[in-house]
């Protein structure tokens, strides 16, 4: 799908990027349009995104999507937290986030649209920030507009966001607390892997602290301060302590043959410059994780 757009610049957008302003006047991601630009012209020349804006000038855009029918459906959601701005959604282990391929329906976005919260007007991503892997379960916030948008994906980029996951590992972990500061990039072995790298990659850091050991796992809350794809995931494993359930970084384990993957977001909190106040969202331990912990502490006293 191709859309098109021609406008030009007003005297309030004199001085600001590009981008910005195609963004202001589009109600496109900043994000977005620069996924998916396929040419853009100012009075007739080719320009950057970075380029900063002067009276009166012609703009002419044009973006391309991907041709990706996404429909509306009737999905129950575990809706946390709704505001003008936000969405906070419990997620459940097993759902895919936003359509992609293999997974075109049954997604996160889907359950959305079919709710009325979002629409594909201006990002076939829509209101998507930040994202979990399908069987990663827990709290994922969710945009409802462009501003939204815009000013939380800055709070993501800036590290400003505090992200508490949980995670049941395998072993007892020692010491008590592990700092993991290492690069991380793609498995040249294994594309579908991420790994640790000792040059290159990108930077990730995560921080494991001990909340409460059991016979041979542990209970651990993890603080991290980048997002890479698998972070906690990869980390995990490279300490020793992999995440139980993990059928790509781990081995199944014999005692817990059925276990699913362990990891859940339990808390994001950030400031909400609409409602200037901070928000701050906890989730409980989902089933899967308790039903682990309490066979663990049966065991222990049979």
């Amino acid at each position: 799908m191709i859309k098109e757009y021609e406008f030009s610049v007003a005297e309030d957008n004199v001085g600001k990027r590009l981008d910005v302003v195609i963004s202001d006047v589009t109600k496109v991601t900043r994000s977005a349009i620069k996924t998916n630009l396929k040419s853009i012209l100012i009075n007739g020349k080719i320009a950057k995104l970075s380029y900063k804006c002067r009276i009166n000038e012609l703009v002419k855009i044009v973006l391309e999507w991907p041709d990706i029918d996404i429909l509306p459906e009737d999905i129950p959601l575990d809706i946390v937290y709704e505001d003008d701005n936000y969405i906070v959604i419990n997620k459940k282990q097993g759902m895919v986030v936003h359509p992609a391929k293999g997974h075109y329906s049954g997604t996160l976005v889907n359950a959305l649209m079919g709710m009325k919260k979002i629409s594909l007007d201006a990002d076939v991503r829509p209101g998507i920030v930040h994202r979990l892997d399908k069987d990663t379960s827990g709290l994922i916030v969710v945009t409802k507009n462009i501003e939204a948008h815009e000013y939380l994906s800055g709070l993501f980029r800036n590290r400003k966001v505090r992200k508490v996951y949980k995670a049941i590992l395998k072993g007892r972990m020692m010491p008590l607390s592990i700092r993991v500061d290492t690069n991380i990039g793609r498995d040249q072995r294994s594309r579908k892997k991420m790994t640790v790298l000792k040059t290159g990659g990108k930077e990730s850091l995560s921080i494991f602290r001990v909340m409460k050991h059991f016979d041979n796992i542990t209970l651990a809350a993890i603080n991290i301060k980048t997002g890479r794809t698998h972070q906690i995931r990869v980390h995990a494993s490279s300490i020793g302590y992999p995440v139980l359930g993990d059928p790509v970084y781990s081995r199944k384990d014999k005692r817990y043959p059925e276990s699913t993957l362990c990891l859940l977001s339990s808390r994001i909190s950030f400031f909400d410059k609409f409602s200037n106040q901070l928000l701050d969202f906890k989730v409980k331990l989902p089933k899967h994780f308790k039903d682990v912990l309490l066979r663990d502490t049966i065991e222990k006293t049979v």
